[in-house]
């Protein structure tokens, strides 16, 4: 679980290394964002050369947590980092691809056709 002022890495190719989290949609009382959570996140450290700049504001959905995600049988997922992915206006991926396994609970979520293709 992230909260504002978290920075996290992304698992998209698209020459980013590090965002910065500066809101959470979920509501007001929500503090912290889970599997699945829209982001507003803006761009801290990037690869030489690339075409999103330092400073940019950008929209993203969390797929990654070290914090344990227990299942209805008992059993549980954690990655070793907390990942985002950025997204575009329409919830498209600016990267092609995605690097690396996401939770298979977000395949059922509203945002899997943006996903078809690269998950």
């Amino acid at each position: 679980m992230i909260q504002k002022g978290s920075q996290i890495g992304t698992i998209d190719k698209c020459n980013v290394w590090i965002i910065n989290t500066f809101h959470i949609y979920r509501g007001f009382r929500h503090k912290v964002a889970k599997f699945g959570s829209f982001l507003r996140v803006s761009i801290r450290k990037t690869r030489p050369k690339a075409w999103i700049k330092k400073g940019k504001k950008s929209k993203a959905i969390f797929l990654r947590s070290c914090f344990k995600k227990i299942k209805k049988d008992g059993s549980y997922i954690k990655f070793k980092t907390n990942n985002a992915v950025l997204l575009k206006k329409r919830l498209t991926p600016r990267g092609r691809e995605l690097e690396g396994p996401i939770f298979y609970g977000l395949k059922r979520k509203k945002f899997n056709s943006s996903f078809a293709s690269i998950i």
